[in-house]
């Protein structure tokens, strides 16, 4: 299935975008219940147009780091301090093949340093936890308010 909110003219809304996300893999909505900062995370394949293969797991990873007031401190700390994310974060690899998974993360490394780039051009970076007038901003008028490319 091709994600509208993959292109970077997307007329879903943002809350609209991550409805379609928790459709398309309902485990992705029952981890946030388990760890709820992955929430964010969530919203960020859906607001910097990310689909869940491992590549775009780590240009997610880092969109949370660079591209957010999350940074990366504070982001791994969140992750690693709970042991429902190391564990659900470990099951991804272990799902997909550890050895897979680290060479998918691996060649993604340019398209990283896009984004990094990308994060230094955006107007502002992305709060965590937006608020409902953002949840019902169409994902074309928040790329263009934060000045979003979309890297994927």
């Amino acid at each position: 299935m091709k994600l509208p909110y993959l292109k970077q003219d997307c007329d879903l809304t943002l809350k609209e975008g991550l409805e379609l996300h928790y459709r398309v893999n309902p485990s992705f909505e029952e981890n946030v219940k388990l760890v709820p900062i992955f929430y964010n995370h969530d919203i960020v394949h859906v607001l910097f147009g990310l689909d869940t293969s491992i590549p775009n797991e780590s240009l997610a990873d880092s969109r949370c780091i660079f591209s957010t007031n999350w940074g990366f401190k504070k982001y791994f700390s969140d992750y690693f301090n709970n042991p429902n994310a190391v564990k659900i974060v470990k099951d991804i690899f272990k799902e997909n093949g550890y050895i897979k998974s680290i060479f998918l993360s691996f060649i993604c490394i340019p398209k990283i340093f896009r984004v990094y780039i990308d994060s230094k051009r955006m107007y502002k970076k992305w709060e965590l936890y937006p608020n409902d007038d953002l949840l019902n901003t169409k994902l074309s008028d928040l790329r263009n308010k934060y000045n979003i490319t979309i890297i994927n």
